[in-house]
């Protein structure tokens, strides 16, 4: 999955140099162990100040989910089913950096002890830069903007091994006459995070292959969703059958059967 970098204000990006100067996450954004029920493990993230100025920027625990239709959530901290945000400690909540400088910020996993716990639990760490000169530098009238960046880091603890399952929904051709796609949602409605590797097998109305597609998308947690579009530019017109399937990496394959028509 890609870094997530949030714009608290676009006009940020129009700000002069030294007032888009920033504190910046500069080592993996996507933190995953895994560990046992009662187990503790730490690690560290890497902030850098790459801006000409001196910068402050605070730390915060969230929760985290996404959705297919583009949405994202930071949530209160331990507020969803599968947050970890109570077993995480982490260490500056505050960090003043000179221009150039590097720090760390430690944290602790302490994975709670019994049984019951298995499966992916996930939440984040937000780096946000405060910059008090470029408030004033976008203020308009009576109405203060804060432009601000903030780096979520995802802190994934994965506890043995769960049920992975995933819904394939909304399936549909879009682009009619243009740039055709089939277009579907997928819903992690397992207890596991996974990358998911997707394909779709094409078959024309006399059952000969016409096609394959494939993409390869980043981790997925239980409850979250993805959008997907396979492009299919090139296909005559006419009926397909496509064979859609997700490849969770475990031995279990999930997949659907679609009639298309171009």
């Amino acid at each position: 999955m890609k870094p997530i970098v949030l714009l608290s204000l676009a006009a940020a990006l129009a700000l002069a140099p030294e007032a888009r100067a920033q504190i910046s996450v500069v080592s993996s954004t996507i933190e995953e162990h895994q560990a046992t029920p009662g187990a503790s493990y730490g690690g560290t993230i890497r902030v850098r100040n790459t801006g000409a100025a001196r910068r402050t920027a605070a730390v915060s625990a969230a929760d985290y989910r996404f959705l297919a239709d583009g949405r994202t959530f930071y949530e209160t901290a331990g507020s969803t089913p599968r947050s970890n945000a109570s077993w995480i400690r982490f260490s500056p909540a505050q960090l003043t950096l000179a221009p150039g400088e590097e720090a760390t910020v430690a944290y602790t996993v302490s994975v709670p002890a019994g049984g019951a716990i298995r499966g992916s639990y996930w939440s984040v760490l937000l780096v946000e830069t405060m910059d008090p000169a470029a408030v004033s530098a976008v203020r308009t009238g009576r109405i203060g903007l804060t432009p601000s960046i903030r780096y979520a880091v995802q802190l994934a603890t994965h506890v043995g091994e769960a049920e992975r399952r995933v819904a394939l929904q909304g399936a549909r051709v879009t682009g009619q006459g243009r740039a055709p796609a089939l277009e579907l949602d997928i819903l992690n409605t397992g207890e596991q995070a996974d990358r998911l590797e997707l394909r779709v097998d094409l078959f024309n109305a006399d059952g000969a292959p016409a096609g394959q597609r494939a993409s390869t998308r980043g981790l997925v947690y239980p409850g979250s969703s993805i959008h997907q579009a396979f492009d299919l530019r090139g296909l005559a017109p006419g009926t397909y059958r496509a064979m859609v399937t997700v490849d969770t990496g475990s031995d279990d394959v999930f997949g659907a059967e679609y009639t298309l028509r171009i």
